[in-house]
């Protein structure tokens, strides 16, 4: 998952990665490193540290700085949530529209889905097994196909592992009960336990 904010150059400091800049309607791509802030100009680091390549941008131009993947996880909970519990909605055949190869939108991680959904305007209907199922390029079984509905209510649906389906939940309520309980949810590490204990219990 990846997503950047808008910051000035006040919340800047030294040291700091920042992944492009706005001049204006003008958008900068590159990946630099903060070395001196004054209020006319940040001179940046190119690339990496110790690149030795360096540029000055005014610092009135807007700075990004990636959000980390907590921060995104916290923008997107409540809708990931939504998207979590939805998903287990088991739905008939002929309610889920049309088959599409289009499947930027789809993630087993349901923060990262409810990014992508927002960004595209789907909503997430539920899924259905009454498919035919497919493998993936990787070998997976795609038993499944989970439906979103489209903002002009037109609904199409894609390839899915059942597995995942339920996955999405125990991923969305696993990092609530870590909020509860002080701990910080590591998307790789603990989405792997919650894969392998499921396993164990099969």
């Amino acid at each position: 998952m990846k997503e950047s904010r808008k910051v000035t150059y006040k919340a800047l400091k030294k040291g700091q990665k920042i992944c492009g800049s706005i001049s204006g309607n003008t958008y900068h791509s590159f990946t630099g490193y903060v070395q001196e802030i004054t209020p006319a100009v940040v001179k940046v680091e190119l690339w990496r540290p110790g690149s030795g390549k360096f540029d000055k941008i005014p610092s009135d131009a807007q700075f990004l700085i990636e959000l980390s993947e907590e921060e995104i996880m916290d923008k997107y909970d409540h809708d990931a949530g939504k998207i979590a519990h939805a998903i287990q909605r088991k739905l008939h055949r002929d309610e889920i529209g049309s088959k599409e190869m289009w499947n930027a939108w789809l993630s087993p991680n349901p923060w990262e889905m409810a990014q992508k959904c927002k960004e595209y305007k789907l909503t997430v209907i539920g899924h259905c097994t009454d498919i035919v199922p497919k493998h993936s390029i990787s070998g997976d079984l795609l038993d499944a196909g989970v439906c979103v509905e489209e903002e002009d209510g037109e609904r199409i649906w894609c390839h899915f592992r059942s597995r995942d389906v339920k996955l999405m939940l125990e991923r969305y309520e696993r990092r609530r009960k870590y909020k509860e309980e002080g701990r910080r949810f590591h998307i790789n590490e603990d989405c792997q336990k919650i894969i392998d204990e499921m396993e164990m219990t099969t």
